[in-house]
């Protein structure tokens, strides 16, 4: 309920701390007045909406019974002396109680109905003051459109704002500008700008629906500025498939007559120079400064210095536009005939410039097929990938097929189109270039390769196998290239891995090794990669590294060698070899191969699960939140969120593992992906076990257990041990006793160093002998040097629970100390939190190791506010939470940093602070 409140408005929230200061002030009798004043559309009026309803509903700090309206002014009573005093008069005693309104009625009439034209403003003044003197109760006004009352009743307001110190009322008074509605010279103004880059972007994905992708958002955002009334208006006319990522944002925003209002009225006044100077830097695609001065031709033009005073930014030879969103509006009330005009010139600037630009310009005034254009920017695609400028090298080759004419050249073009809309991540608009063979006169091969591209594309884009689409193509093409069906074959098998049907991936890889002789070195390569990505998952382990060390000598272009990287960094993963895995998908992250968000995203992905698996729990939520930014669809949509689930329960952030948790379960539900939901049923149940919830984690768990039995090696799905933890904890003894033995069997199968430890530690976790002291004292020496310190951190704190309840504390202590210290180090808050309750009962605290940095952002800002002198009512009430949430929250602090008192927090985030202004 408290975030749903915070979230009615995005980036105002230094505005509205201001407001909610002049509001707070009522409680002691002082009023006061805040001019609110801003550009159209700028959101003005959302704020002061907010914040009265806040003041309504009793969410402000301070602010005791209120009576509050609103009011509106309207252009229409601007001529009426007084009008706009009577609205706002009329709504102030219709806002008080039923027995108060009768004297206060009587009041404003006994007023009013001596008004007119020829009433002094000052007396009024007086006599309103006197008025608002005798309220019976504080009292809030909000006056929207303030500026559009009548000047007398202006000069009245003005009169009284400036007056209200001691006189229970606060105006909020909202204006376009302050500094032209002169009665309120004088009074205090808070500006209202438009939203930072950031907020516009949540502004437009709260718009757009929850599936709006983080970076289409900033895309829109830039093109648009930020406008509230402005962006809310274009995303409305964006279709849902771009918004999503499917299909590529066009070049230019939609018509919006509101953002034409806002950013560029004088539109129909503009003579034909400057509309030429504005369509020329609007068509500009690289904000370079020298071309399009050269193509204006005229520097010291009248329309040139227009141009640049009106609305360009330059900067060291590069220019902005002043409002983004005229680009856009300039583009498209521009005629064919003068975006040509523009392009041409724009292509001329450039030769010998920047063939690419030169080339691109061109091509847009091509509105017919020219084969020897389409080759050459054919060629600009090929150049622009080879620097790994995957953006740049599909917009050459959608131009390129767009003007080619010979039917077989295009379909060679179309092919190059979709790998590179791949690569892009536009794997919708690959699908779709691929069922292009329906529609084209295509020769069996051709036919082949498009079947492939639609193959690589769906199992990215969802992670469906298209197992017919291959058999009938493969079918087809074997007797005439069997390299073809076999690239074919081994795409179905990487899909079925990547999905873990490992039954079916090793049989479409045996159809593959039936053209054994006929494969060229890439598919050969192919084959090699995807049975080591089978073997990694079937549990060969050792066979998998061999596969992987065998194809060292990755050949063919940029692209190609970032593929093998990925592949090959899964496969370590897999296998335990965490830095080797690490060093790959940080080539990638790193740019090394370019800039393809499909690529990108997939190593994002990679490096989560491996520092969850390494038990790096900062590091996996930095790549995680960096996965969110990137604009590309893949079939990792559903498996990062889940498994972020359990990481950032560990991290002490709780609700975040709840909204992870729900991003897991609608994309898993939305592409059907048994393996994310398998996931997410795994890490959920850890977390319910972690909140001590052990009948539903039970349940959970079980149904995630009976998945991970269909696979070799346990640590694909590593939900044993949680399962036989939450047995053991819920008094399910002999269900613990029948998981550890299957689990022992599977371990032995696959002895990974996370199998051998965790196997360890539930050994000593089901056995109620005191044999049990034995076995945990070898579980917290079981693979130390290479299992997870999240994984240590348990098995510490297992040891030292046992040996508290067994009354031991002396010893207990020893552990729970070391578990404090290792759960410190890898951020895992949670199991600190765990080791402190079980430190209090023990006799001991927390080691005072632990760090301000360790905590999560809500403790800290809570630890601030507790420094700075507030209650827990006054904090709760600041951040919009209970009173019982920041008691749960100082409980987890003061055992994280071993305290006990309000006083010894402040004494540390005042060492803090004074640490870290040292060390700036």
């Amino acid at each position: 309920m408290d975030i749903e409140k915070r979230d009615q408005i995005i980036g105002r929230e230094r505005e509205e701390g201001r407001i909610r200061g002049v509001l707070s002030g009522l409680a002691a009798g002082t009023g006061g007045a805040v001019v609110v004043e801003g550009p159209p559309g700028v959101g003005k009026t959302a704020l002061v909406r907010e914040v009265v309803r806040q003041a309504r509903a009793g969410a402000v700090p301070g602010l005791g019974e209120t009576a509050v309206t609103s009011v509106v002014g309207s252009a229409a009573e601007t001529e009426w002396p007084y009008a706009g005093l009577h609205l706002v008069l009329s709504a102030v005693v219709g806002s008080l109680e039923p027995e108060q309104r009768e004297m206060a009625a009587d009041l404003v009439d006994g007023l009013t109905s001596r008004l007119d034209g020829t009433a002094s403003a000052y007396e009024v003044a007086v006599r309103v003051q006197g008025m608002v003197s005798q309220l019976p109760r504080p009292v809030v006004v909000a006056i929207d459109d303030a500026h559009r009352l009548d000047a007398p009743s202006l000069d009245v307001l003005g009169f009284v704002a400036r007056r209200l110190g001691t006189v229970p009322l606060v105006l909020l008074i909202v204006v376009d500008q302050a500094d032209a509605v002169a009665p309120l010279r004088g009074l205090p103004v808070l500006s209202v700008g438009e939203l930072s880059p950031g907020d516009a972007a949540d502004l437009v994905r709260r718009a757009g629906g929850s599936h709006t992708l983080h970076s289409v958002a900033t895309r829109i955002a830039a093109r648009v500025g930020g406008n509230p009334r402005a962006l809310l208006d274009v995303v409305g006319r964006i279709p849902d498939v771009q918004l999503l990522g499917q299909v590529e944002l066009d070049r230019q925003l939609p018509p919006s007559p509101v953002l034409q209002e806002l950013q560029l009225p004088e539109l129909g006044s503009l003579d034909d120079d400057q509309r030429f100077a504005l369509i020329v830097a609007t068509g500009s695609e690289d904000g370079r400064l020298a071309p399009v001065l050269q193509a204006l031709g005229a520097p010291d033009a009248p329309h040139v210095a227009w141009l640049f005073a009106e609305h360009i930014n330059r900067t060291d030879g590069t220019f902005t536009l002043k409002r983004p969103g005229v680009r856009s509006i300039m583009w498209q009330a521009a005629t064919l005939a003068e975006r040509d005009r523009a392009h041409q010139a724009l292509a001329a600037a450039y030769a010998g410039v920047d063939p690419g630009r030169q080339l691109w310009h061109l091509a847009q005034t091509r509105h017919e097929a020219d084969d020897g254009l389409a080759i050459q920017l054919d060629n600009a695609a090929a150049d622009a990938l080879a620097r790994g400028e995957v953006e740049r090298s599909l917009a050459f080759a959608r131009e390129a097929v767009r003007l080619t004419a010979k039917p077989g050249e295009r379909i060679v073009r179309l092919l190059q189109a979709g790998r590179f809309a791949v690569l892009a991540g536009r794997l919708d608009e690959a699908v779709h270039i691929a069922r292009e063979r329906f529609r084209l006169d295509t020769t069996v091969e051709q036919r082949a390769d498009f079947a492939l591209l639609e193959v690589q594309a769906r199992n990215l884009l969802d992670g469906e196998v298209a197992t017919g689409l291959v058999s009938r193509h493969a079918e087809e093409i074997a007797d005439i290239d069997p390299n073809r069906a076999a690239a074919l074959y081994l795409a179905a098998a990487n899909g079925l891995a990547g999905r873990m049907e490992q039954a079916e991936a090793a049989r479409f890889i045996a159809l593959a090794a039936q053209y054994g002789d006929a494969l060229d070195a890439a598919t050969r390569a192919s084959q090699r990669r995807v049975a080591a990505v089978l073997a990694s998952v079937s549990g060969e382990l050792e066979h998998a590294v061999e596969l992987v060390d065998a194809d060292q000598d990755a050949r063919g272009d940029l692209f190609a060698v970032a593929t093998t990287s990925l592949t090959h960094a899964g496969v370590l993963m897999n296998a335990e070899r965490f830095d080797r895995a690490r060093r790959l998908l940080r080539a990638v992250t790193g740019g090394e191969f370019g800039d393809s968000p499909l690529l990108l995203r997939a190593a994002l992905s990679g490096l989560v699960q491996l520092e969850l698996r390494a038990g790096r729990l900062r590091e996996a939520r930095a790549a995680a939140a960096w996965w969110d930014r990137v604009d590309a669809d893949s079939a990792h949509r559903a498996l990062v969120p889940a498994y972020m689930i359990k990481a950032h329960a560990y991290l002490g952030e709780d609700e975040a593992a709840w909204e992870r948790r729900r991003q897991a379960v609608d994309g898993a539900r939305r592409h059907g992906d048994s393996w994310a939901s398998a996931v997410m049923q795994a890490e959920t149940g850890a977390f319910l076990l972690l909140l001590g919830r052990f009948d539903e984690a039970l349940s959970v768990l079980d149904h995630a257990r009976r998945y991970a039995l269909e696979h070799a090696d346990p640590s694909l799905l590593g939900v044993e041990p949680d399962f036989i933890e939450t047995c053991v904890r819920g008094g399910e003894h002999e269900r613990a006793v029948a998981a550890l033995a299957e689990f022992e069997l599977r371990v032995a199968r696959v002895p990974t160093a996370w199998a051998r430890h965790t196997l360890a530690r539930c050994r000593a976790l089901v056995s109620e002998s005191e044999e049990a002291l034995q076995l945990f004292r070898a579980a917290v020496e079981t693979d130390t040097e290479l299992v997870s310190p999240v994984e240590q951190a348990r098995t510490l704190l297992c040891f030292g629970e046992r040996l508290r309840r067994l009354g031991r504390r002396t010893e207990a202590r020893t552990w729970l100390q070391r578990t404090v210290v290792v759960a410190q180090e890898c951020g895992a808050a949670a199991l600190v939190d765990r080791a402190g309750q079980e430190l209090g009962a023990a006799g001991g605290s927390v080691p005072a190791t632990a760090r301000l940095s360790d905590l999560t952002d809500a403790e800290r800002r809570i630890s601030a506010l507790v420094a700075s002198g507030k209650r827990n009512r006054e904090i709760a009430a600041e951040l919009f939470v209970s009173v019982r949430t920041v008691e749960a929250h100082l409980g987890r602090i003061f055992r994280k940093l071993g305290i006990r008192s309000r006083t010894e927090l402040t004494g540390v985030v005042v060492a803090g602070d004074d640490g870290a202004a040292q060390t700036s």
